[in-house]
Formats: structure tokens, sequence, C-alpha cells
């Protein structure tokens, strides 16, 4: 993932992911340092509204969607 803010651009590179009870925590590293992210509940009831009243959304995640088929049938083979 990319992260751009004021501070600069910077990667972080997802390890993990964990649930806990406060929601759903990405676990990874941004430079060099470790870094977790928190989604609750209500983050991601916010995020899957965006993204469903954007049709153009839609057609890029089934794009990904069968691109993963894809790949994942050509790793079988």
């Amino acid at each position: 993932m990319k992260i751009e803010s004021a501070a600069g651009e910077f990667s972080f590179d997802l390890e993990k992911l964990e649930l806990r009870d406060d929601g759903i925590v990405l676990i990874g590293k941004m430079g060099v340092w470790e870094a977790e992210t928190t989604m609750t509940s209500a983050d991601l009831r916010r995020v899957l509204a965006m993204v469903l009243c954007r049709p153009g959304a839609w057609g890029y995640l089934l794009r990904q969607l069968m691109g993963a088929r894809k790949q994942a049938a050509g790793a079988e083979k």
C-alpha cells in the first residue's frame, strides 16, 4: 500500500491481519517502522458504503478478483 500525506509518501508493507475486539488490525511496516492500523466496524461499513455507491469500483473489484482466480489457477498447474 502507498500512503501519501503532508509528511511525505510512505510504503506500508502489509505483513498480517488480525481480528481483535476493537476491529480488523492491519500489521506491517511503514518504511523502517513497525506499524499497525485498526479498522473499526464503523470504518468498515463506511468503506463498503463508499465502494458500493461507486459503480466504477465494482468493475475494478471484479477485475481484481478474476485476476486473482486466474493467477491461483496458473499456480496449481
